[in-house]
């Protein structure tokens, strides 16, 4: 026995790994952070299907490409900078049109900001402290969720984390380049969520100015160097769009004046944080789920009601795909529609494998069916209305706000923990002695607050935002606990006991949680409870017994009652099909649906389309005209699963939220005449340019539904322009 020790122990392989046993637990807690993020993705088709849309649009050409363009005709662009856009339509290039190769780039993000959150923390920390911190954001339910969808946070939060390294290191060299490289990151990451990105600049503000070491004058004037880097970098495409002329380029959505600026302040912007922070009584009033996905959802025909006359300051309550419903009045109770052969809410459940499509333009759709559920609740255009949030959850602004039950479970797990943990730290702050640690520090704190003030004031944004917390509770958190853990260890410090408080605090809390789901109680609830009492226990032991082991085995535990609940509501993710790919979130909500069996991963699962659009899009297609667009709606959110399936210019004159004026009177006028426009599609319950559905109705013929085999009672009407009508 000792011989084998003896050969174990001077074993190369075994040395190495001793040596490296660091990098060996961070590369084991990369590994789970990836396969959180990409494991079995293939199975939830393209996500959301706005951006599925645009993607396929810009593979077509370079134009499409710069201008992040909606449609391959080029005619409208989408609400978002370019940067992510961009990154998603280079993976598509290189590994064809698959909604994995669209997903990919946001989880290798999301494993890229776990091994920063690693970088950031254990030079100055040590090394337990970063595992740790890596470990907290891997676990963190609304980065997976970010991580698996082909929206854009997860590739701001890694920019935003590659800007925090350089700007660490501006702290510690006091060298202007690192600050500098840190506004340039800053910068980038506005052209990945605009606005969204300036989030941390306060807290790199207040805290440069405190703890660099250069006079105050040149900290100053370091500062007013960053912004203009920070300012030039962000505008840089901007202004390349708006010193565009507007007949060169394609239309600025949802902007009200075509202008990539408006775009900024408008509807990216000030829209965002009126309710919440200016309107009195604050909250979240209107929630919109229309582009939710599956071909009754996605394709957003039955129900759908494109905004064309929008109630004051409503229009800017939709994002990301969040369709765009009918603005009416609400009433204390939720106002849903469910679709045919739907009831109480529930999903379709039928699947389908994919079939074969034809390749337009080298581009191949492997789905024969949307990929984008709708959610439960939602009318076939998939639209809720509630007070304080509705289909979207995200409560009445306050102070609580992230408590409720439908925000804490994203990312709030940890958060008391990590408040326990700034008191932990900061308790020997001294401005006297600054020092880059306590810089580092008060930086996480700062961010922790600038969001947790946005997010609970805010007056619009969806669940998977919060990803925006992780590096900061992750991060106080990692740290923290090392400290507590070394605290523990010495007797005779009074913040020993920071430990046990911030363990049982956050159990409690926890438990009480969990309490609100039945099929919890029976197994995570006691996993948690027990393992957390445990904890504590051992915890007294080590004050009253001299053993090594108790400090260890009682950190031991309180991972486990601290991240057992986090980890299932990221396995709910991995393991169920999102309710809404517009709107994804993390939690055993998603379990009320059967999981989506396995597949291999050349292939993917298809919720069953609705008949009469499946229908619609072959009929379109068989009847299509080179040169022409395939059809013309209002809203994007009527063609663009017809885009995603054929490649088609199928275009939406009004845009992401129905009331863009990319296509005027005139100019279908125009487009009639010379051949371009040969079918319109209308929704029944349409609201938008009423001059334009008038047009239509008049000019052109209607396309009955026994001629594609749909159904009258659909709730779109399909319109043919003839050269007769065209004259």
């Amino acid at each position: 026995m000792n011989i084998t020790r003896s050969r174990l122990g001077t074993s190369p392989v075994f040395t190495w790994i001793k040596k490296r046993r660091h990098l060996c637990l961070l590369a084991l807690i990369a590994a789970l952070s990836f396969g959180l993020n990409f494991y079995a993705v293939s199975k939830f088709g393209y996500g959301n299907a706005y951006y599925a849309a645009a993607i396929k649009s810009m593979t077509q050409s370079f134009k499409n490409f710069f201008f992040v363009s909606f449609d391959p005709a080029g005619v409208v662009m989408v609400d978002k900078p370019p940067l992510a856009l961009w990154i998603q339509a280079l993976f598509v290039m290189v590994f064809g049109y698959h909604g994995w190769a669209m997903l990919l780039p946001q989880a290798l993000a999301g494993t890229g900001s776990c091994i920063m959150m690693y970088i950031l923390t254990a030079k100055r920390f040590g090394r337990p402290a970063g595992l740790l911190a890596a470990l907290f954001f891997a676990l963190t339910p609304a980065a997976v969720v970010a991580s698996r969808n082909n929206t854009m946070d997860m590739q701001l939060v890694f920019v935003l984390l590659v800007a925090t390294f350089y700007f660490f290191k501006a702290l510690e060299t006091s060298k202007w380049r690192y600050l500098f490289l840190a506004a340039l990151f800053v910068g980038l990451g506005f052209n990945i969520k605009m606005l969204q990105a300036y989030m941390i600049l306060p807290a790199m503000a207040l805290t440069y100015l405190i703890f660099a070491r250069e006079n105050i004058l040149k900290r100053v004037l370091a500062g007013l160097i960053a912004v203009v880097i920070v300012a030039a970098v962000s505008l840089s495409w901007v202004l390349a769009v708006d010193l565009c002329p507007e007949d060169s380029r394609p239309y600025v959505g949802s902007s009200t004046d075509n202008t990539v600026m408006g775009l900024v302040i408008g509807h990216n912007g000030l829209r965002r944080i009126y309710q919440g922070f200016l309107r009195p009584g604050g909250g979240v009033q209107f929630s919109f789920g229309g582009n939710t996905g599956a071909r009754r959802g996605s394709a957003g025909f039955a129900g759908q009601q494109p905004a064309g006359n929008a109630a004051p300051g409503a229009q800017g309550q939709a994002d990301d795909g969040v369709g765009t419903g009918s603005r009416q009045s609400l009433s204390d109770t939720d106002s849903r529609q469910d679709p045919p052969g739907q009831q109480d809410g529930q999903r379709p459940q039928s699947r389908q494998q994919p079939s074969s499509q034809p390749v337009w333009g080298g581009q191949q759709s492997q789905s024969g069916a949307r990929a984008f559920p709708a959610a439960p609740g939602q009318g076939a255009g998939g639209m809720t209305m509630t007070r304080g949030g509705g289909g979207n959850n995200i409560g009445t602004a306050g102070i609580f706000r992230l408590w409720s039950k439908d925000l804490y479970g994203q990312a709030s797990w940890l958060i008391v923990f990590a408040l326990f943990c700034i008191l932990c730290l900061l308790r020997g702050l001294s401005l006297k002695k600054r020092s880059a640690e306590q810089g580092i520090l008060v930086y996480w704190t700062l961010w922790l607050f600038a969001m947790y003030i946005f997010f609970s004031f805010a007056g619009f944004y969806h669940r998977y935002y919060l990803c925006m917390f992780s590096p900061a509770v992750a991060a106080l958190s990692g740290i923290g606990f090392a400290e507590m853990i070394r605290e523990l260890r010495d007797k005779d410090s009074k913040r020993s006991y920071f430990l046990p408080a911030s363990l049982a605090a956050t159990c409690l809390i926890s438990c009480v949680y969990l309490w609100d789901y039945p099929g919890l109680r029976t197994w995570l609830l006691p996993i948690t409870l027990v393992s957390g009492t445990a904890s504590v226990i051992f915890i007294a032991l080590s004050y009253f017994k001299d053993r090594r082991f108790a400090p260890m085995l009682a950190a031991a535990l309180a991972l486990v009652s601290m991240l057992s609940a986090p980890l299932y509501w990221c396995w709910t993710v991995m393991t169920y099909p999102p309710q809404n790919s517009t709107m994804p979130y993390a939690g055993p909500e998603l379990a009320s649906t059967e999981p989506i069996p396995g597949m291999t991963a050349n292939q993917e699962t298809f919720i069953k389309s609705d008949e009469n659009t499946l229908a619609l899009e072959k009929y379109l297609v068989e009847h299509y005209k080179p040169g022409s667009y395939l059809v013309v709606s209002q809203s994007s959110a009527d063609v663009a699963a017809f885009i995603v399936d054929t490649g088609l210019p199928a275009v939406a004159y009004g845009g992401f939220l129905g009331t863009d004026n990319a296509l005027s009177l005139s100019r279908i006028k125009e487009l009639v005449s010379e051949g371009k426009i040969t079918y319109f599609l209308i929704s029944s319950k349409s609201m938008g340019n009423s001059e334009i559905s008038s047009y239509v109705r008049a000019n052109a013929s209607p396309v009955s539904a026994s001629e594609y085999g749909g159904s009258a009672s659909s709730g779109y009407s399909l319109y043919l322009f003839s050269q007769r009508s065209a004259s």
